[in-house]
């Protein structure tokens, strides 16, 4: 036997209820009821008085299962459009630059920006109401600040994901849950009114085009904008088939119940009678009455198009009108009207144009779009399942669809899936010798999810009953870090300087204070030290100054010549230049030093001397004061140097 759907569309004056299943050549409707409510039970689509809808729904139960000889357990049903909050949120997480990114990081990230998109809506809400979410789908990621498209495996600083995510307020689930199980039904699913009358009322080869469609019922006015396949918002006027039926009551002074019958009998009758609340019997024409409430009409139009306006930026393409109000004479001119668009363009869509649906004549017309919607978009598995799970020892009830995983438990649990995964420890920034550098903490550790005592993840999927527990993941360790962690070991040298022998003793200071290899570094410190490996920073060390000539090991160098543990270093007047009178051959000559010794290989600076030997001649001979002499034996004021080849 082909499964059956109980589908219930509970409105402000009505509640239609019916039973259908799959045929052969489409949809049977099994039997169909239709009761209305005694009493305003509901306003603007919204359940006020739970006893009152809930005989309203015992009564079609009832008269469902003596037509059908079945009991009836639990029932499809649908929330307002109008009640849907959407809104858009981020949240960011720091990262271990040193491990992957994994696939539950991303799904914890994408559930923490659920969880700021509804603490901004509830901020944002005039009313402290809790919210169901129902959906979200991810605008964006970013990683250390750039949008990359998937994040899965990156590695780097900080990840950030944007949603867009839509929420049901929880009053307006748990008031249709109430209701049902005082008539003795159980939720089966739950959808959107306006998707389910676009279900039907939209086939699939209209789906592309920009329409609007408004279910006008008795309190209020619900729009669904459609376009590029899918529904892209929605709207709420707070005006329907009441106003028309409250100006008729005020012009001919009727009771409201009278008022509606007349309305509702405009569009069949030529003339209508009927009888005031002073007991005076009328008899008036159709065609007058219409014009009683023609103002009403078009304001009603009106509304209805300005909400239109604002939600789809300009006119639709066409306008299909269900829901019992959408009968009132007139309004579908009217609000052609208003939209500035072609009559043609703006219809009333009942069941008469829908194919393959049978059964249940006594269900015709606008207002059977919605409970046929409900039905069909719950035997297609299409709508969502109220479910009751165990998180942590406590009863959690949410909506989900077909699959419910345990990040939707979580979002309901209000858990913060961003506490599975432990934060990474707090780094140290430090300045060394102007350089930033940086000591990273220790990356968290992942939190563990048990569903039903077995090993899950975020995407695990859960079903009614089940028992999760979640472990919070555990942060990791803060930096810690000493000053020998960043500077280098720095061994003292000792060097003779201007002739003193001195032993130099590198100095570490952070902010400013004098420090060693153990000091513990602080966050943002300034750490400098000088490792006294050339001229230039032990002359800093000395206090000397950098504006004279310098002799190292008796070489004059520059200040970034590297100085080593026990070289000679002279400044100043030591190492100024001076001259020195000497002979070379019998003649004269004055020599320029730069301080430290002249050697006898500064002679070949001041001559021309062949450094290969000339013809006929192989020895070279070098003499001071008559003596042999190498190239390093020191010349002194008034020395006789003999410099020749021989044979």
């Amino acid at each position: 036997m082909a499964e059956a759907i109980f589908a219930l569309d509970v409105g402000t004056r009505k509640v239609a209820g019916l039973v259908l299943a799959q045929g052969k050549k489409g949809y049977h409707i099994q039997a169909a009821a239709v009761v209305e409510h005694q009493q305003r039970a509901m306003l603007d689509g919204q359940i006020h008085d739970i006893p009152q809808v809930a005989l309203a729904i015992q009564d079609v139960k009832g008269q469902l299962e003596k037509k059908l000889h079945i009991s009836l357990k639990e029932a499809a049903v649908a929330a307002a459009g109008r009640a849907l909050k959407t809104w858009r949120a981020s949240a960011t997480s720091q990262l271990s630059p040193a491990q992957e990114i994994a696939p539950q990081a991303v799904l914890a990230l994408e559930a923490a920006a659920v969880q700021e998109a509804e603490k901004l809506l509830l901020e944002a809400s005039e009313q402290p109401l809790a919210y169901h979410c129902v959906g979200y789908s991810v605008v964006g990621y970013n990683l250390d600040g750039h949008p990359i498209g998937n994040l899965v495996g990156q590695r780097g600083q900080s990840m950030t994901a944007e949603v867009i995510a839509t929420f049901l307020p929880r009053v307006v689930v748990d008031s249709l849950v109430t209701a049902l199980e005082r008539a003795g039904l159980a939720m089966h699913s739950l959808t959107l009114e306006p998707i389910a009358a676009s279900a039907v009322a939209v086939p699939a080869a209209m789906r592309g085009l920009n329409l609007a469609l408004v279910d006008i019922g008795a309190g209020t006015s619900d729009i669904a904008i459609t376009g590029q396949g899918t529904i892209s918002g929605y709207a709420m006027v707070p005006s329907a088939g009441d106003e028309i039926t409250e100006a008729l009551a005020s012009a001919l002074i009727l009771d409201f119940n009278t008022a509606e019958r007349v309305k509702r009998q405009l569009s069949t009758r030529e003339n209508l009678t009927f009888t005031d609340v002073v007991g005076q019997r009328h008899t008036l024409a159709a065609a007058e009455l219409m014009e009683i409430i023609k103002p009403a009409v078009t304001e009603l139009a009106r509304q209805v198009a300005t909400q239109i306006i604002l939600l789809n930026g300009k006119p639709p393409q066409a306008v299909l009108l269900i829901g019992g109000g959408s009968l009132t004479p007139g309004l579908a001119a009217a609000l052609a009207g208003q939209l500035e668009i072609s009559p043609e363009r703006v219809a009333v869509r009942g069941r008469e144009v829908l194919n393959g649906i049978s059964g249940a004549k006594n269900l015709q017309g606008p207002q059977a779009i919605t409970p046929i919607g409900i039905a069909i978009t719950a035997l297609k598995r299409e709508g969502l399942g109220l479910a009751r799970v165990i998180v942590n020892g406590r009863p959690v009830h949410f909506l989900a669809g077909q699959q419910m995983t345990v990040t939707q438990a979580l979002l309901a649990a209000g858990i913060p899936a961003r506490h599975l995964y432990g934060r990474p420890g707090r780094g140290l920034g430090v300045e060394v010798n102007g350089r930033l550098t940086f000591l990273r903490g220790q990356p968290g550790e992942p939190g563990k999810i048990l569903v039903n005592e077995a090993p899950a993840t975020l995407e695990t999927v859960v079903k009614a009953g089940d028992s999760i527990i979640v472990t919070p993941g555990r942060d990791g360790a803060d930096a810690r870090g000493t000053v020998g962690d960043l500077v280098p070991e720095l061994a003292p040298k000792t060097i003779t300087f201007n002739g003193r022998r001195i032993t130099l003793e590198p100095e570490i200071t952070m902010n400013g204070n004098r420090v060693d290899y153990r000091t513990p570094v602080q966050d943002q410190a300034r750490i400098t030290y000088n490792p006294l490996d050339t001229v230039a920073r032990v002359l800093e060390y000395l206090g000397e100054p950098l504006d004279g000539p310098v002799l190292l090991n008796g070489q004059q160098v520059r200040p970034e010549a590297t100085i080593k543990d026990g070289d000679n270093l002279i400044t100043g007047a030591g190492a100024a230049g001076r001259n020195i009178n000497i002979t070379i051959n019998g003649r004269p000559a004055t020599l320029r030093v730069q301080g430290g010794d002249v050697l006898f290989a500064d002679v070949f600076n001041y001559l021309d001397f062949p450094s290969s030997p000339p013809p006929g001649r192989k020895t070279l001979v070098m003499e001071v004061n008559g003596r042999p002499a190498e190239f390093t034996t020191p010349l002194a004021e008034g020395d006789a140097v003999t410099l020749r080849w021989d044979p």
